[in-house]
């Protein structure tokens, strides 16, 4: 069966800052971790973008939302050319992500993630995909294997492949929208994680584990990782690790109060520009 193609159209929109809650509202039937919010150097405007749109998207998106839409085979300017041409993204020393092919050679590299130019949403380089890299690389032993590990909120699966690549055996991940399941699994083909990594569409406030995983983690707005952390902490080991991000920095205290509830414990709080990544352990029992 010949592999669904990524679409190359992506949608860009440059907005004042004060906006971007607004905008993740008035975007969220696209799936949430489609949409790309760049802060602008030395200004208070951002920059909005989703990537892999559809004609029927990008027809929606320009009639309602304004900006622009672009090919990214086609385009020449120089925001495309970033996002096609960007460097290798090291996390930790232990993994890079790229967005090109790697070489023959390089394929087989376990260290290397590929998430192409044209699914460049989620590639690692938002502070909340960032954070729960770092997280995962810290808390995992080099030499650690076939441990477990659930992916909620999976966009372009990057957290699953991620974990996969570090040992993880198996590995679970769940997304409520249906491009983000469609994305993450041709990048875990691309990946040959296929066999190690299961994704499926779910939503994770219906969602019913039959299993407990060592490692957790969650890249979800906070409104609804208030609902979703009582399952996720049920769902984790005892012993075992959640990773929570998605969380604006002056939301961190009440999502640590959702934590002790749900009989968590933090142990550890990452802030990076006004976004907060967190650590937290299920409370052993006595």
């Amino acid at each position: 069966m010949k592999p669904v193609q990524p679409s190359t159209l992506a949608w860009r929109k440059i907005c004042h800052e004060k906006w971007a809650d607004s905008w993740q509202e008035r975007l969220h039937w696209l799936g949430w971790e489609r949409l790309v919010i760049t802060q602008l150097t030395g200004s208070k405007r951002i920059r909005l973008e989703i990537f892999d749109v559809t004609g029927a998207e990008a027809t929606v998106l320009k009639k309602e939302f304004g900006g622009e839409i672009r090919n990214l085979n086609r385009s020449t300017a120089d925001w495309v050319k970033s996002i096609v041409q960007k460097k290798p993204i090291p996390i930790r020393g232990r993994l890079s992500i790229v967005n090109r092919e790697p070489d023959p050679d390089q394929s087989a590299n376990p260290n290397v993630i590929f998430v192409p130019a044209s699914l460049a949403f989620g590639t690692g380089e938002h502070a909340t995909t960032a954070g729960c890299l770092r997280l995962l690389c810290d808390i995992v032993d080099r030499n650690r294997t076939g441990w477990s590990f659930l992916d909620v909120g999976t966009g372009t699966g990057i957290l699953a492949l991620a974990a996969a690549k570090l040992g993880a055996s198996p590995v679970d991940a769940i997304d409520s929208d249906a491009v983000a399941v469609r994305t993450a699994k041709q990048n875990s083909r691309l990946n040959g994680c296929s066999r190690i990594v299961r994704i499926w569409r779910q939503d994770i406030l219906k969602f019913q584990p039959t299993t407990t995983y060592d490692i957790v983690a969650a890249n979800l707005y906070s409104a609804l990782l208030r609902q979703a952390v009582p399952r996720l902490a049920k769902a984790t080991r005892e012993n075992g690790f959640l990773i929570f991000s998605g969380i604006l920095r002056e939301q961190a205290p009440e999502v640590t109060e959702w934590l002790k509830r749900s009989g968590s414990e933090l142990q550890e709080t990452r802030t990076r520009g006004k976004w907060t990544t967190l650590l937290a352990r299920p409370k052993s029992g006595d």
